[in-house]
């Protein structure tokens, strides 16, 4: 055997030497992820029936009788309503929204707008009740034109809590709830299409040709208040116990975060219920409730807060007609669920 070969017969058996001892392993796991969302999804508008007309001399709160020309007795400069009970015929909100697409298991791009009159005895909804959690909102307003105040809107924020299993794998959670609610009254010179925007024409730093600190206040005319109500679907509790839904699914909507009645959220629903003692006057920005959904219980699968706005002044003794003058307020809701730190 040459020199050559003796060499090549021990590098081979110093190789299968070395490879007697190795040991290997592949290992495979999974990372899901899921956050949560929050999006508006849902506003409703409606005004009843006045009980009966006011009528005042003009420029003033002094209580005048109406009278027509063939009258014996007829007050110059007599202004009164109506009292057909027409009030929601005069008002109506618009807005654009778009739509959950299912399949894709995404917000479509496209956005709808639409228009609806208010309702009266019932709120008038942008979307179906049903439909809430399947559409966001991107603008809207409410148009008033009725004589006297006394309109009811509302605005639905809806909540999707993160798609992991926390109640199934028996990790706790503790979420809070905040809502807040501001509105800064303005009088309306130019076009206002209903987005924010700073850099504006307005008098004192205002918005597309709003005055934002006019000698007219809307709150103030109107008598506005602003009540809030939360209705949460928990994880571990009733129809829908995980993340996933009952056929095993994720990405879907079935949830149980429903008012037990949609005209009154006051009365309650869901797993969880929270909401204000009694209605508030809207201004400055203040806190309507801030508390524990839940706390090393059950996480939140959806929510829904909603935020009712009322004109109450209908219902004073000395009601206010409404002001010719393009007036208004721009309400800004602040809602936030989050994960705390535990007690």
């Amino acid at each position: 055997m040459t020199n050559l070969m003796k060499f090549a017969a021990v590098a081979m058996l110093l190789i299968s030497a070395q490879s007697a001892n190795a040991i290997s392993l592949r290992f495979k796991f999974k990372t899901f992820s899921s956050g949560p969302d929050i999006y508006a999804c849902n506003a409703g508008l409606k005004h009843n029936a006045s009980a009966h007309k006011a009528c005042y001399f003009e420029d003033t709160q002094i209580a005048c009788t109406a009278g027509t020309c063939t009258d014996a007795t007829c007050h110059t400069r007599c202004v009164c309503t109506n009292d057909n009970g027409g009030e929601y015929l005069m008002d109506y909100m618009k807005g654009q929204y778009s739509s959950w697409n299912t399949g894709d298991a995404k917000w479509n791009t496209n956005w709808t707008a639409t228009t609806r009159q208010a309702g009266q005895g019932s709120f008038a909804t942008l979307v179906n009740h049903e439909d809430a959690f399947a559409n966001r909102i991107k603008e809207l307003s409410f148009n008033l034109g009725s004589e006297l105040y006394g309109a009811e809107y509302f605005v639905d924020i809806c909540y999707r809590g993160p798609q992991i299993e926390y109640w199934e794998d028996n990790v706790v959670a503790n979420f809070s709830l905040l809502a807040q609610v501001s509105a800064t009254d303005f009088v309306a010179t130019g076009v206002n299409p209903g987005d924010n925007n700073p850099d504006g024409p307005g008098f004192n730093h205002g918005r597309d040709g709003l005055n934002m600190t006019p000698n007219i206040k809307y709150t103030t005319l109107s008598g506005l208040t602003v009540e809030s109500y939360t209705v949460c679907d928990l994880q571990g509790m009733n129809t829908f116990k995980y993340a996933r839904n009952n056929a095993n699914q994720y990405n879907m909507l079935d949830n149980e975060a429903k008012f037990s009645d949609w005209n009154a959220p006051q009365n309650g629903g869901g797993d969880f219920f929270t909401g204000t003692n009694q209605a508030t006057s809207v201004g400055a920005a203040k806190d309507l409730y801030n508390t524990w959904i839940n706390q090393n219980t059950k996480t939140p699968r959806f929510c829904r807060v909603r935020y009712v706005f009322k004109e109450t002044n209908h219902a004073a003794a000395i009601k206010n007609l409404r002001k010719w003058q393009r007036h208004g307020a721009e309400m800004c809701t602040y809602t936030k669920i989050e994960e705390g730190a535990a007690n």
